[in-house]
């Protein structure tokens, strides 16, 4: 089992200068739990989960405010046990999913749970 056939995708993404208010309302309205922080290059600088934006106390901040530079990625053509070893490694529930040098996909602990829950 490939990462690629259980990530999401295409990617919502966002950038470090867009409102906190502004990006609960997009998530909630696709119904996302994460996005990636891209720079107008191209470059992931960072991820933000709805547990961030949980914690945010102040609509008017921006995503550098909340955002972990800390993100975690996998290639599309990785193990599926990978990635949820990775998850598990980094305490994370989250992986941007990249193919030659650009997002292609993010899978969550959650997309995991589901393959194992249907396999059985």
């Amino acid at each position: 089992m490939r990462i690629e056939d259980y990530m999401s995708s295409p990617v919502m993404i966002t950038q470090r200068n867009v409102s906190i208010k502004h990006l609960k309302e997009m998530l909630t309205r696709k119904g996302l739990s994460a996005v990636p922080v891209l720079e107008e290059d191209g470059t992931i600088t960072g991820i933000v989960t709805s547990s961030d934006l949980v914690q945010a106390t102040n609509d008017d901040a921006v995503v550098q405010d909340i955002m972990s530079d800390r993100v975690h990625i996998a290639m599309k053509n990785n193990r599926l046990k990978d990635a949820a070893g990775m998850m598990v490694k980094n305490k994370v529930h989250h992986l941007v999913v990249m193919e030659e040098g650009n997002v292609v996909g993010m899978i969550s602990s959650m997309d995991i749970m589901k393959v194992f829950a249907e396999t059985e």
